[in-house]
């Protein structure tokens, strides 16, 4: 699947995680296993309906080695681009 990010361009999207309906900290720890089960270069879409989620996130991104590429709000719907370093 293709995703047109802002400032970013065309990425595709080589894997899904759906969060949506999950509290804290389970968002958290699946992005963490995602993108520890991904190769280097790899993007993933994190699905999240939880605000305070989807602004923990992003730490996790980093810290698990990930780069935010993107993210776009639709309705209550956060969706989060990040690709392994």
């Amino acid at each position: 699947m293709e995703v047109e990010l802002p400032g970013v361009g065309t990425v595709t999207v080589n894997k899904v995680v759906d969060c949506l309906g999950m509290v804290c900290p389970k968002p958290q720890l699946m992005a963490k296993k995602a993108l520890k089960e991904m190769k280097s270069g790899e993007v993933v879409e994190i699905l999240i309906d939880n605000p305070s989620s989807a602004e923990a996130v992003p730490g996790v991104i980093k810290k698990s080695g990930g780069i935010l590429l993107g993210q776009i709000k639709e309705g209550k719907v956060f969706k989060l681009y990040a690709k392994k370093g």
